[in-house]
């Protein structure tokens, strides 16, 4: 049958529960063991998990004594759950149902720890321990405190489990035992909350790490005791990369001590993190013996050299990687309820859920903060930032490290950490700047783990961005922004590959000087979108790099903008056969900035437009900037302009070279080589005059300002004279405006001018007028024509002299936008002047203006008298202002006062119309 009972003996607290199965009993209080006989004892709780506290903090908890009202320190614990000890019965064994008899029982045979559901003892909490023996082939017993008083004084009863092996004397100092951690879900099991910086003595991730370690080769244990207050464990394990030790007091913890060897994630310097839990009679605490816990993260390998994969180097390209500080205290505990701090636990294949890793946090709950020197071939970087501390479990074959889904978990985990550091020039691909495109200024990185790659050199970090100030642009941009940029695919994949960085999302550099073309001279302004690096070229766009199969650049690819020019025309419509973009690269020198360079040479150009190309015609450009100095260059060879742009060409310019040169501190130096003009298409006529006045010798027609080149041209022809028919003035001009603000090369061709118009007279009467016509790259810029007439009358009588003038005329404006100005005026005045003493004159002028852009009729009356006295003049002006007769926008008041006063008169005018007729 199956029974159980409770030993309770007062004279030394013997409180123990007891089961036997398959056992008689003979009538007389004996039991008679069956073939399976089984004898159980039942402890209570032999462990108490108590709060540990970091080193001089207060207790958590202030708890009344007595009615005094008094406080007292208190920290909290658990129980842990019951223990047992098993043994098997040898059949026919006869069993006293007393204290003595069951415990002579349970001290004479070997006590049954072959599975999970016989021995077990959970010592500490959540911890079953299944004892064992350390010799081979050797059993386990359990050897009774004597009941026997000592001076009248019982001592406490308790139980040891040793060896059996072991004389009784020598099982005082070493039971010679193994133990294993069973029963992974118990030791799974959650730790208590005992506040973010507290926690029990031995955590869940030690625990479970025990139940791994411990199947494969269990621990020892010097001394393993049960007793009705609690049991007393002296027990220690050395594994691959972890260590263990605990002793425990009647089910008081005076030290636990862990030691966990593994990595930092993800530089993957080797490193180990020790915590200790001891307890102390702590004078802060009141006096309390507490348990204290201390952390302690070292870094074993100070510093990691490069790997030997050279794609993993490409990935992190700087050098030596040393951690400058070794050892860090004050450390939370990472199995305290600190969010983001504490352990997080993965499922490892051949080992199950484990506590992996965690990040390293100082018990003001802060990230430690790493202090990392990166020795490469271009300098020193230095900088600090956080890393994960990453547990090696290695259990039989296996090991945590070489687990690709971990790895994966990490890089998932860690994210990216972004670190800034002073300028620091270094060679991005690592092989000693090899390329002038390889060194940049980075002034920081973001720092990522690799979640794809081989672990049988541990872990090793990539850049997944790094900040870098590009002089070139610096220079070419006028800014000190830097650039966010990530290494290429391509360049990661294959080391040689040309483009080695590319610039992240809303990232990309505008490499501008149509904004400010001066700097080119205005010849050329080049315009597009950088948006990566090149070791060769410097900034350059990746949809425009030459096309594997031509070699050659689409040059609307790389100049998508009109803005992007040359004297004015669209780069696009003129580059051609084009296979290297603007090289712009960053020289260095030694112990000095580096040299900026932006060179684009030897172009082949194409005709378009006004811009005529020949086999010769060639563009350059170089940009050289330097401490020391700054210079432009742009230079175009061989080339004409044709203008006005179209079929009807006139006049064609002829250039042999056009450079422009900017030094910092100097005036611009514009020089022309080689010019040549000639009237060309419906002006051939003209040849045989512009001969004559030998206009092809140009030099005192050209004007080169910083400015811009201007040419102009006059071919003034002599006054035709028939009788009373006199025409004057007369002459044909034209004006070629090349300017250096990056406009487009303008064309002017006239008959007369405004400030000089032609003369016609035929008697008393008179008149003249102009044409002028502005054209450029687009057509048509301004059109205006102006022509006037009218009658003059002169007397002289010596003494006095006069005249008057009546003139008309109209002149007539067409804008670019379409915009017409047409303008019809009238001119009336006339003067008197008396023996060269006295003058007086009189002017009025009429006009009437359309205008289209606002589709409305404008007035407008100037009348101006001037007197001179000899000693005294004096000249008044007055001016009605524009009115608006018809159309327009809204009028305004002064226009509707006048409305006003003119209805009236109209009425005034129309009370006397029949007056008088009668």
């Amino acid at each position: 049958m199956d029974g159980e009972a409770l030993l309770v003996r007062s004279a030394d607290h013997l409180v123990i529960g007891v089961r036997w199965s398959d056992c008689t009993t003979d009538g007389t209080g004996v039991l008679v063991a069956g073939e399976q006989a089984r004898l159980w004892l039942l402890f209570p709780p032999q462990h108490v998990g108590e709060e540990c506290s970091p080193p001089q903090s207060d207790a958590p908890l202030s708890l009344a004594a007595g009615s005094t009202g008094a406080e007292v320190p208190g920290w909290r614990g658990v129980l842990a759950g019951p223990s047992r000890i098993v043994a098997a019965i040898p059949p026919g064994r006869r069993i006293p149902l007393t204290a003595n008899g069951i415990l002579d029982a349970m001290g004479s045979v070997p006590l049954a720890v072959a599975s999970a559901q016989e021995t077990a003892v959970e010592i500490p909490w959540r911890t079953m321990l299944v004892p064992g023996a350390r010799t081979d082939g050797g059993t386990v017993v359990c050897r009774h405190g004597s009941h026997t008083p000592a001076a009248g004084v019982h001592g406490l009863w308790r139980t040891r489990l040793v060896d059996a092996e072991v004389p009784a004397v020598a099982a005082l100092s070493d039971a010679h035992l193994t133990v294993r951690v069973i029963e992974h879900d118990i030791a799974n099991t959650a730790d208590p909350d005992f506040g973010p910086n507290n926690t029990i003595g031995l955590p869940r991730a030690l625990r479970t790490r025990l139940v791994a370690e411990t199947a494969v080769r269990p621990a020892t244990a010097a001394r393993l005791e049960l007793s009705s207050l609690g049991g007393t464990l002296h027990a220690k394990g050395a594994w691959t990369a972890f260590e263990w030790e605990q002793r425990t007091v009647l089910g008081r913890d005076m030290l636990v001590r862990a030691r966990l060897e593994g990595v930092l994630y993800p530089l993957g310097h080797r490193a180990e993190y020790l915590e200790v839990v001891t307890r102390e009679f702590d004078a802060t605490a009141g006096g309390a013996a507490v348990l204290r816990r201390v952390g302690v993260l070292t870094v074993v390998e100070p510093v990691r050299r490069p790997p030997d994969d050279p794609g993993l180097r490409r990935r992190f390209p700087l050098g030596d990687i040393e951690i400058e500080q070794t050892t860090f205290t004050d450390l939370a505990s990472p199995n305290a309820a600190v969010p983001g701090a504490g352990w997080q636990r993965t499922a490892l294949p051949g080992i199950g859920e484990q506590s992996t890793h965690f990040r390293p946090t100082t018990a003001a709950g802060a990230p430690v903060l790493f202090p990392i020197r990166c020795t490469t071939s271009t300098g020193v970087v230095t900088f600090a930032m956080p890393l994960f501390f990453v547990a090696e479990i290695a259990v039989g074959a296996t090991t945590s490290l070489t687990d690709p889904g971990l790895a994966q978990r990490l890089s998932s985990d860690y994210g990216a950490e972004a670190v800034a550091f002073a300028p620091t020039p270094i060679d991005i691909t690592g092989t000693g700047g090899r390329a002038r495109g390889d060194i940049h200024e980075v002034h920081g990185l973001t720092i990522a783990g690799i979640a794809n790659q081989s672990l049988a050199d541990g872990y090793r970090a990539g850049l997944a961005q790094l900040e870098i100030a590009l002089p070139a642009l610096r220079v070419l941009r006028g800014d000190d922004q830097v650039t966010s940029v990530r290494l290429a695919d391509n360049y990661l994949r294959d080391g040689a590959a040309d483009v080695l960085m590319e610039m992240v999302a809303n990232q990309t550099r505008e490499i501008d000087f149509a904004r400010d073309a001066g700097r080119s001279g205005g010849l050329l302004a080049p315009k597009y979108i950088a948006n990566a690096i090149s070791r060769s070229l410097g900034p350059v766009n990746l949809g425009a790099l030459p096309h594997p199969a031509t070699g050659l650049i689409d040059p609307a690819a790389l100049f998508p903008s009109d803005q992007a020019a040359l004297l004015g025309f669209p780069l696009k419509t003129l580059v051609t056969q084009l296979r290297l973009p603007p090289e712009i690269t960053a020289v260095p020198r030694l112990g000095a900035a580096p040299e900026v360079r932006m060179q684009w040479r030897d172009v082949t150009l194409r005709s378009t437009a006004a811009f005529v190309a020949r086999p010769g015609t060639r563009l350059d450009l170089t940009v050289v900037a330097s401490p020391e100095t700054n210079e432009t260059t742009c230079s175009v060879k061989d080339f004409s302009l044709e203008l006005p742009p179209g079929p009807r060409r006139v006049l064609r310019l002829n250039f042999a070279a056009l450079t422009f040169t900017q030094r910092v501190g100097s005036a611009p130096d514009v020089s022309v080589d080689g010019i040549g003009v000639e009237f060309v298409g419906e002006l051939t006529l003209l040849k045989e005059l512009q001969d004559l006045v030998q206009l092809g010798d140009t030099g005192k027609l050209l004007d080169i300002t910083p400015r811009g080149i201007a040419v102009r041209y006059a071919l003034p022809l002599p006054p035709v004279t028939a009788g009373a028919f006199v025409m004057r003035n007369i002459a044909l001009t034209a004006a070629v405006d090349i300017p250096f603000n990056g406009d487009p090369v303008g064309f002017t061709f006239g008959f007369a001018s405004r400030v000089s118009p032609f003369q016609l007279s035929v008697m008393m009467f008179g008149g003249g007028g102009y044409l002028e016509i502005q054209l450029d790259r687009d057509g048509l810029r301004r059109l205006e024509a102006a022509l006037e007439f009218g009658a003059f009358v002169a007397v002289d009588f010596v003494v006095a002299s006069g005249e008057v003038h009546a003139l008309g005329g109209v002149r007539f404006t067409l804008e670019r936008d379409g915009a017409v100005t047409l303008c019809g005026y009238l001119r009336i005045g006339g003067c008197v002047e008396v023996l060269g003493l006295i003058s007086v004159s009189i002017e009025l002028c009429l006009s009437l203006t359309y205008r289209s852009e606002r589709n409305a009729l404008v007035g407008r009356a100037t009348l101006v008298i001037e007197i001179d006295l000899t000693l005294w003049s004096d000249s008044v002006e007055l001016d009605s202002g524009e009115w608006v007769l018809a159309g327009g926008a809204a009028r305004r008041p002064a226009l509707r006062d006048r409305d006003t006063a003119m209805a009236q008169w109209l009425e005034y005018r129309a009370a006397f119309a029949g007056v008088g007729r009668e």
